[in-house]
């Protein structure tokens, strides 16, 4: 007899892994997790390990972007996303950033997102941290995600802190405590030396229950419907298409690219692109796979002439002491992420609210090509610091599309990056404010050469040309299963996907506004608060 089961969730990511534990605690419902990728090892629970993972092809899901970034151009450009338990929660930087409440008053009052509000977002995240300084209004305790907000410091990242004083940022010990201008050390969800991952923090204790499955290298290829109510799950596993049987709910958490393009192979989606990719029409839903919004990043290197970085941890007889001491003791500079002082403040957006996020780390990587603008396996041996600078509220929408019905029909990816004035100035500003950074007292004195773009690279039309080439994807990406109170949004505000009965879709692609942060702390809020929705739907 085949299994059947009470809840399909599909991708074992940030929220899947949220959904999978808060599902199964009631051991009459049957879970079944299906992932793409596989199980986890030690550079997965290594923090600075990400830098062996980001090569590594059973770790990491590899996107060819189709749309070039100039006019005439060759597309060159790809994404990355984590594959395999905990999705890009198991490859990321680990910076627990939650965005500020008005993001999610904007998605409440603009959208119709009715109950994703600040407050009750913000009860999320405190649900979910165990955070040395909590429990406070802001900040949670005894959650089963360890966030400390000082892990890793030493006396130029104090200096970096100190300039972000000089243009005004106030210095903060939780740079989630509070919206507007500040800079200090980032918290991360690392305990003990070891990434807190959406793996390590629901799906293993999930894992051990009866009612729990998880499937690993299970790719799905489509929802299953009679009629319009979703009935089960076809994925290709081994090579092979098996067929899984719901009684009750599918739920899609596969990200802001795999989820939409789920949907479109099951008959979801813009009914020209479903019908020219050969697919039947389940539902029509036009915004399927469109209004996708990115962080579009720039890092820029600087030689470093006084006070001392962090290169020579990462090669040679440094390498070898800094791995002794995290293997010994789990502490120093390998048992954190890959940047330890942030900043966020307003660089171009009128309503002068937060547009800007930077990461700042004493060590440069080498210089790359255009494919790979700043190999982030590859450390420079020359002294440096590099300052990451993020737009996190641009306006410009992207389109994903499936080009065929099947897995291994490329999918059409348009990102549409600053077509848009906002975001045209935005860029130029950045790269402004962001050498306003280096500038600044007590940093700018121990600073040389801005290694890319040069000074020489000043005007606005110069500035503009150089983010336009050697700007990279932020991987937040969100809006592309955009949720909303209009009858054109993907999916209502209990997530339930419009058109067809038994299938939500649970991950930052719901995501209808900005997120003025990191999106691996609110893709977890997400699979916790919609857990508490299926429970009570349930009822």
């Amino acid at each position: 007899m085949t299994a059947c089961w009470d809840y399909i969730v599909v991708g074992a990511g940030s929220s899947g892994c949220v959904l999978a534990e808060r599902l199964s605690v009631n051991k009459n419902k049957r879970v079944l997790v299906l992932e793409a990728g596989g199980e986890n090892g030690f550079w997965n629970r290594m923090p600075k390990g990400v830098a062996k993972l980001v090569t590594d092809p059973d770790k990491i899901w590899l996107y060819k972007v189709t749309q070039p970034r100039e006019k005439g151009g060759e597309a060159s450009e790809f994404w990355l996303r984590g594959k395999g338990l905990g999705g890009s929660s198991s490859v990321n930087g680990m910076i627990w950033s939650r965005g500020e409440k008005a993001d999610y008053d904007a998605w409440e009052r603009d959208h119709g997102a009715i109950g994703w509000n600040g407050e009750s977002m913000t009860d999320a995240f405190r649900e979910l941290e165990d955070h040395p300084d909590g429990p406070t209004d802001m900040l949670g305790s005894g959650g089963p995600v360890h966030v400390d907000p000082a892990i890793y410091s030493y006396p130029l990242a104090e200096t970096m802190i100190e300039a972000g004083e000089t243009l005004g940022m106030k210095r903060v010990r939780e740079l989630n405590a509070q919206p507007g201008p500040r800079v200090g050390l980032y918290s991360h969800n690392i305990a003990k030396g070891r990434r807190q991952s959406a793996s390590v923090t629901f799906l293993e204790p999930a894992r051990k229950r009866a009612n729990v499955t998880v499937l690993t290298g299970a790719q799905a290829t489509r929802i299953v419907f009679e009629g319009t109510r979703a009935i089960a799950v076809e994925a290709r596993v081994n090579g092979e298409i098996r067929r899984f049987d719901c009684t009750g709910e599918v739920v899609v958490a596969t990200g802001a690219i795999e989820s939409p393009l789920l949907l479109q192979r099951s008959g979801i989606g813009p009914a020209d692109v479903l019908r020219g990719a050969g697919v039947a029409v389940v539902a029509e839903s036009p915004d399927v796979g469109r209004k996708l919004i990115e962080h579009l990043s720039l890092s820029i290197p600087y030689r470093l002439t006084g006070g001392k970085g962090t290169h020579r941890s990462f090669f040679g007889l440094g390498l070898v002491k800094v791995m002794a001491q995290y293997l010994l003791s789990g502490t120093g500079i390998m048992a954190t992420g890959p940047f330890e002082v942030g900043a966020f403040c307003n660089v171009y957006n009128p309503d002068g609210r937060t547009d800007t996020q930077m990461y700042l780390g004493a060590y440069t990587f080498e210089i790359g090509d255009d494919n790979n603008p700043a190999p982030l396996d590859r450390i420079d041996r020359k002294p440096g610091i590099t300052i990451y600078g993020q737009l996190l509220r641009l306006t410009s929408e992207g389109v994903l599309a499936i080009t065929g019905p099947g897995l291994d029909d490329a999918p059409r990816i348009e990102p549409n990056f600053l077509t848009t004035e906002h975001d045209r100035q935005s860029a130029i500003a950045l790269v402004r404010k962001m050498r306003d950074f280096a500038d600044a007292e007590p940093l700018g004195p121990l600073l040389g050469e801005e290694v890319m773009p040069g000074r020489q690279v000043s005007s606005d039309e110069d500035i503009l040309a150089f983010f336009r080439r050697y700007s990279t994807c932020g991987l937040h990406g969100i809006g592309s299963c955009r949720m909303g109170g209009d009858a054109a949004s993907v999916v209502d505000p209990r997530l339930k996907v419009r058109g067809v009965d038994n299938v939500r879709v649970v991950d930052c692609s719901v995501v209808p506004g900005h997120i003025t942060g990191n999106t691996n702390a609110p893709a977890m809020a997400l699979g916790l608060r919609a857990a508490a929705m299926m429970i009570e739907d349930a009822r």
